[in-house]
């Protein structure tokens, strides 16, 4: 089915999808993707409990406190540091990369 688009900016898609919500997509080859999707109310901010680990830990990027989740997760996140430290982050490798791509090919 092919549609216009009117001068406003608006496209017409009927009555059976009226007050139906789309998720538009902007492809970098011009294309437009609309996906229906379902929208949730949340029911309202849930508050973290912010605090230390027994020991003093604390999360690694110079937090002061840290979630439940990330006393969860400490292990996770210790190693991610560590692999942060040694290899740089994405953004560095790809920077490293791009400046000579020959080099990510030796090791």
């Amino acid at each position: 089915m092919l549609k216009e688009v009117g001068a406003s900016g608006q496209i017409s898609l009927g009555k059976r999808l009226a007050g139906q919500v789309f998720d538009v997509v902007f492809h970098a080859d011009g294309r437009v993707e609309m996906l229906p999707v379902r929208v949730v109310a949340m029911a309202g901010e849930v508050p973290v409990a912010l605090g230390a680990a027994p020991d003093g830990w604390k999360p690694p990027g110079g937090y002061e406190s840290c979630s439940p989740w990330a006393l969860d997760n400490r292990s996770a996140l210790d190693a991610y540091a560590q692999g942060i430290e040694e290899h740089g982050t994405a953004a560095d490798q790809l920077q490293r990369f791009l400046s000579d791509p020959s080099a990510a090919m030796q090791g």
